[in-house]
């Protein structure tokens, strides 16, 4: 009898396996053979123009229209720190014409900003692969004197309150950034929003906001002729492309982080088939040497995974967030 159960249960077994490779292999095919996309693809940006998630938008459109053999258009719709943009994704049909670069402040932050969304941020999009990571760098304009994180410490605490911080929306990773940096500097500013950091850069370099944190690939032109000082690094080792930058972690503050991730998302009920397929071509264009090393020379870190992994990503995020907003660790102001 228990040589019986064990071989019904090996047979069980067996039948699940092949079952499920069954399908597995059933859906590969599919994707494959997908006849998708047949008009151009839409891909919903929320920030401004010529910010660095905007830059790695349209990066990966490029890549993609090769490979869809159909453009990838931007469409850029800035504004309430991702919701706009959000929005317009959740709303869209799910066939998989609407795409939506998101990011971690729109996702797992902005939901904790804001005390109505006009769409469920877990459950009304779908995530389907991450495709890089932003590390942040702390700037401040030559005017302003702070060339390193002790005098923008020193200034900030002679002057309490009064110190003007541009981000590029409220709840984004910059903005989130700063208030982390607050809190653990013991400092406080006064923060100037802003429709991307495109704008922002324009009014620090204009002399009207004297720091901000943002990508390295937004500033480098403007640190190179002098204009903008960089004044740290948000993640955990140097930038190659700034080797003589310090990171903030190494600067007193061990373990400080600023980064934001990047990834391509969609409505909620696109197709499982439509879902393979971007999943899959994502991962060709992030595995392209030469993809790496345009998004390593601009100061990006490619990533990549699967949509399970992404969701998982932004369900830990989302947790996270709303114990530190919950406690009150995080303000909403």
């Amino acid at each position: 009898m228990t040589l019986f159960r064990t071989y019904a249960r090996k047979l069980a077994a067996t039948i699940l396996f092949f079952t499920a490779l069954g399908l597995l292999h059933q859906g590969v095919v599919s994707a494959q053979s997908l006849d998708w996309p047949k008009k151009p693809v839409k891909l919903i940006v929320a920030f401004a123009p010529g910010g660095a998630v905007d830059t790695i938008g349209r990066d990966i459109a490029k890549e993609l229209s090769v490979l869809w053999g159909q453009p990838v258009l931007i469409d850029n719709k800035p504004g309430a720190g991702g919701v706009i943009a959000a929005d317009a994704t959740a709303k869209a049909a799910p066939d998989g014409y609407t795409l939506f670069l998101a990011t971690d402040g729109i996702n797992v932050v902005v939901p904790f900003m804001q005390s109505k969304l006009p769409y469920d941020t877990l459950s009304d999009l779908r995530p389907i692969a991450v495709v890089g990571t932003i590390p942040l760098m702390l700037v401040a304009t030559e005017e302003s004197k702070i060339k390193t994180i002790n005098d923008f410490i020193s200034k900030a605490k002679s002057k309490p309150g009064s110190i003007d911080y541009a981000s590029n929306g409220i709840g984004v990773s910059p903005h989130m950034a700063m208030e982390l940096f607050q809190r653990t500097a013991g400092i406080k500013l006064n923060h100037v929003p802003y429709k991307g950091s495109g704008l922002a850069l324009q009014d620090m370099l204009g002399g009207r906001v004297p720091i901000m944190w943002t990508a390295v690939s937004s500033t480098m032109m403007h640190i190179k002729s002098g204009k903008l000082v960089p004044v740290a690094m948000g993640s955990l080792e140097r930038s190659p492309l700034l080797p003589n930058v310090p990171t903030v972690s190494e600067t007193g503050f061990p373990g400080f982080e600023a980064a934001t991730w990047v990834g391509v998302m969609g409505p909620s009920k696109i197709p499982s088939a439509i879902i393979q397929k971007i999943q899959a071509d994502l991962q060709k264009v992030t595995a392209s040497p030469a993809y790496r090393k345009q998004q390593a020379d601009k100061g990006n870190e490619v990533r990549s995974s699967t949509s399970d992994e992404f969701a998982e990503l932004i369900r830990m995020e989302y947790s996270r967030n709303k114990v530190l907003f919950e406690s009150g660790e995080i303000s909403r102001e």
